[in-house]
This record gives structure tokens, C-alpha cells and sequence, in this order.
């Protein structure tokens, strides 16, 4: 059953066998395999339910309601960069583009490297895989919905740098190429895990409560107890009553920026190592302005992709997002903003995803919510930059007009590798990249040592009971979008809990 603000609005306490914090993609496939496995299991999310209405174009709206910090979350360091990260039922699945790809070998063999465990490189790893892309109906976006503008990114990126690529691998069935991702999915095709993992839940009799944000884990003596925290209106985000879960088991799915909050704030914080590390894809993207009309709303959100082979660690995505939310760097304001409009629908974006060097650190605030810091090393500069330079060449080569970026000290509209040169200059540092940090880990790594606070079967150090099951755990950055293998890592973790077989 899903409670929504009205059933919960009083405050709540109830007991269960296992206690899940947060509903996103580690959440709903740890619930699942407890539930399956006759638990009493509850899910607790800090957010509403997304309403089929709610799923406008109006994205401004829609962030307010549904994503951290009404969709205005930053993070500091060498600079200030968004991170759009979701405050509904279901997660992030719910607002991104459903890319569902698996961890690259070279980098499931440096995770094994870094920590000495095993699980990365084993058929464990593979088999959790399988499941998850079964259950959500993974499979390559059809051409038919790719659009002109994923397309174009594909004759750029594949025709002239020769870099061979494909339709991005989806959560998707069905998919109409409306480019709505962002503010969920109207049509119902986007199988996300309110769709794919939480009616099945229900099935088993999970109890999910939505509006419900956890601030602390109960313990006693060195035992996880349950967990407690505030029924919140999310128009406003009042606090209106408390509640409590009391558990056997606690499992902590509340992402990067929230798990090691909540551990701090209950004084868990082995080694002190919970928060002292974070990392994420950096990088950049450009618009191109085409000669043709691209109509870019038109196709998959995000349909086609490749993995450099020169710069190591580097992938270009087509992307489209509402214009409300990707021309806040279009440049310029008043007048002059709206005599450009007109070029929107000749427009066409590449996003640059790289797994750089960076260190970051999470550490919780005095209101509770989550300081993320991001220290960006220089030596990410250059290959970020030549795999722009190599992006705007390739676009200008397929017909582009010109070729914006929003970097300051680049040329403005490029319109000739002259142009795109001036983002190879030394001039420019990482303090200037212009970036979305969306994909973010390892705030709460997992290693066999007492470097990382989680250990290799996922529970927390020093407290029996306790275990994370979301991205906090990666060991670094995972190269590509993380969704896949943080479902892959919960379904291990959860089915040894519920002592389920981990290869079928």
C-alpha cells in the first residue's frame, strides 16, 4: 500500500522486519527481495507521489515540486554547478533518461583494484545485471523515435570523428520520443521503478510511505533499530508531525548527499570516513545551430551515445531537456534573448560526461540537508576541452551554423576550427567549466579495509543491522550513468540479506 500526505499528515510509528530509506533505484530492489522474501517490509520517501498531471512541460514547476532544493541544489568547490537530483517516489528514475548501461570492464577492474573486492569482476556482478534489464525491459532506443536531432549528434560523433557509437540501451517500452525525461513520462513507457519495482512491492505487501524524510537512524548499543524523521507538506516543505520506524534491519537508499547525511547526523560515522569523500562526472556540452530545421523536441531525450577511444574515461550523449531548463546558458536576456528564439528549433546538443580526477566531501548542515563540495583538478581540463573541440569541429562539419558553449573566454558562436581552437587555450581552467554535476557517488564507499565506511556485503562498519544501498558506495566514478549498476549492486546486497540465490 502507498500512503500519501493525507494518511501520514498526523505522524506515524509502526514496526516491520526491515526498514528502506528512500524509493529510487537501490531502494525499490532492496524492498523488492525482502518483500519477495516474506519481510515485512517499509519504504519511507522523502517525497510525493508524481502525479500523470503533474508530468507537464512546465518545468520550472515541476522542479520546484519534485527535486531536491525545488531543483536549485548546487555544489561548491572549485565552482558552482547544479545537481538536479529527484524528491519523489521512484527517484531519480522517475526524471532522468532511463540509460541503463553496465559498468565497463576496465572499470569494474579498477573498483577490484581499489578495494579488493572481488564481487566487481565476478559473474555475481554479471547476474544481478541481467535481472535488473530484465525486469525493466532494457533495450537499445529504436530508430524510429531517435529524432533529427540524436541523429545529427550520430553523423557528427560517428560519421566524421569515427568514433563508432549507438542507440543508448533504455528503461523504455514503447517509447513515443516526446524528450519529456526530465519531467517524468506521461505515455507510461519510461520504466521506471514506480512502474517496474514498486507495484510489485505492493504485491508482497510492502508499506511505502511518501512525504515521509528520515533525519536519523535509531540505535542500541551497536545495533540499528529503525529510523525516525518528519511527515513534510511538500507544497512548502513544512515539517508537520514526526514519525518512527522501529526494524530489525535498516537499509539506507537515500543517494549520495542524503545516506551520509543521515549517518552523520545519528552519530554513525566510522572512521570518519562517511561524507569525507565524494565524486562525479564532470564535463560540459555545446549546442549546435544547424543550417536545417532539427525540431529538437522531437525524440528520445537522450537516444544515442558513444565512448571515446582516444580520451580515456570521456562519453558523448544527444541530449534535450525542456528549453525553460537548457537555455538558462543560452546567453543574453531581455530583447536580444527573444529575437534568438526563433533558433531553438534549428538547435541540436551534445553533452560531454567524463570521469575525471576530483575529490569531494559531503557533510551535513545545520538544517539538515546536505554541503556538497567538488574539487576539480586541472588535469581534467585538457581532455574535457579537446573532446569539446573534436564535438563543435564534427557538428560545424554536418552543417552547423555555428557552435556555442557558454564557456567564458571561448569564442561565443564558432564557426571554424579557428574558433573552436580557443577552447584549447591555457587560459582556460576548471574553475570555468559550465556543467551539471547529476551523477554523483561514493560518499560512503565500500571497500574490504577501514578506508571506506561500508564493507563488502554493504553494511555499515561497527553497526550490526545497518547497510547502504545506493551510489554512496561506488569506490569512484562509474564512467558511465550509474542507474544500472546501483540496482545491480542493491539486488546483491538485498539478496544475500534475504538469502536468495545470486546467480540463476
Amino acid at each position: 500500500m502507498i500512503y500519501g500526505l493525507d494518511d501520514v499528515r498526523q505522524g506515524f510509528d509502526v514496526e516491520c522486519d526491515t526498514v528502506v530509506v528512500g524509493s529510487g533505484a537501490g531502494g525499490a530492489v532492496a524492498a523488492l527481495n525482502l518483500a519477495t522474501a516474506g519481510q515485512r517490509v517499509v519504504v519511507l520517501e522523502a517525497g510525493p507521489r508524481v502525479r500523470y498531471e503533474d508530468m507537464t512541460r512546465n518545468a520550472p514547476l515541476f522542479l520546484a515540486r519534485h527535486f531536491w532544493d525545488g531543483g536549485l541544489r548546487l555544489i561548491g568547490g572549485t565552482t558552482q554547478s547544479p545537481s538536479l537530483q529527484a524528491r519523489c517516489l521512484g527517484g531519480g528514475t522517475v526524471v532522468n533518461s532511463a540509460i541503463m548501461l553496465k559498468l565497463p570492464r576496465w572499470v569494474r577492474e579498477e573498483w577490484q583494484l581499489e578495494t579488493g573486492i572481488g564481487l566487481f569482476t565476478g559473474p555475481e556482478l554479471e547476474a544481478a545485471y541481467e535481472r535488473v534489464f530484465t525486469r525493466c525491459k532494457v533495450s537499445p532506443t529504436p530508430m524510429a523515435v531517435l529524432g533529427r536531432r540524436n541523429l545529427i549528434v550520430r553523423d557528427a560523433i560517428e560519421g566524421k570523428l569515427g568514433i563508432r557509437g549507438g542507440p543508448l540501451p533504455r528503461a523504455v517500452q514503447g517509447c513515443d520520443g516526446c524528450s519529456d525525461c526530465l519531467t517524468g513520462c506521461v505515455g507510461g513507457h519510461k520504466q521506471s521503478v514506480d512502474r517496474s519495482y514498486l507495484p510489485s512491492n505492493e504485491q508482497h505487501g510492502a508499506e511505502i510511505y511518501t512525504c515521509a524524510e528520515v533525519d536519523g537512524v535509531m540505535t542500541s548499543g551497536a545495533r540499528a533499530v529503525g529510523v525516525t524523521g518528519h511527515v513534510i507538506d511538500p507544497r512548502g516543505y513544512r515539517k508537520l508531525a514526526r514519525f518512527s520506524v522501529r526494524a530489525k534491519t535498516v537499509i539506507l537508499s537515500a543517494g549520495t548527499m542524503h545516506t551520509p547525511v543521515i549517518l552523520q547526523r545519528s552519530g554513525i560515522n566510522p572512521g570518519g570516513a562517511v561524507g569525507a569523500t565524494m565524486f562525479c562526472h564532470v564535463g560540459g556540452g555545446m549546442v549546435g545551430i544547424m543550417e536545417e530545421v532539427v525540431d529538437p523536441w522531437v525524440g528520445a531525450t537522450q537516444g544515442w551515445g558513444a565512448i571515446s577511444k582516444d580520451i580515456k574515461g570521456l562519453k558523448y550523449e544527444g541530449l534535450w531537456a525542456s528549453p525553460s531548463v537548457l537555455m538558462v546558458r543560452w546567453g543574453d536576456v531581455g530583447l536580444p534573448f527573444i529575437e534568438r528564439l526563433h533558433e531553438v528549433k534549428h538547435a541540436t546538443v551534445v553533452a560531454l560526461v567524463y570521469r575525471g580526477k576530483v575529490r569531494g566531501t559531503v557533510k551535513a548542515k545545520r538544517n539538515g540537508m546536505p554541503s556538497m563540495r567538488l574539487w576539480i583538478d586541472e588535469s581534467n581540463v585538457s581532455p574535457i576541452a579537446r573532446g569539446m573541440k573534436a564535438a563543435a569541429d564534427a557538428l560545424l562539419q554536418v552543417g552547423a551554423r555555428y557552435v556555442h558553449t557558454g564557456l567564458p573566454g571561448v569564442v561565443d558562436e564558432m564557426r571554424s576550427e579557428k574558433d573552436t581552437a580557443s577552447l584549447l587555450s591555457p587560459r582556460l581552467k576548471a574553475k570555468h567549466l559550465t556543467m551539471t554535476l547529476n551523477h554523483t557517488f561514493g560518499s560512503c564507499r565500500m571497500t574490504t579495509d577501514a578506508t571506506g565506511p561500508v564493507d563488502p556485503n554493504g553494511k555499515v562498519r561497527g553497526i550490526e543491522g545497518l547497510y547502504v544501498c545506493d551510489a554512496s558506495v561506488f569506490p569512484s566514478p562509474s564512467a558511465v550513468n550509474p542507474q544500472a549498476t546501483i540496482m545491480a549492486l542493491a539486488d546483491i546486497t538485498s539478496r544475500r540479506l534475504a538469502e536468495l540465490p545470486l546467480l540463476d
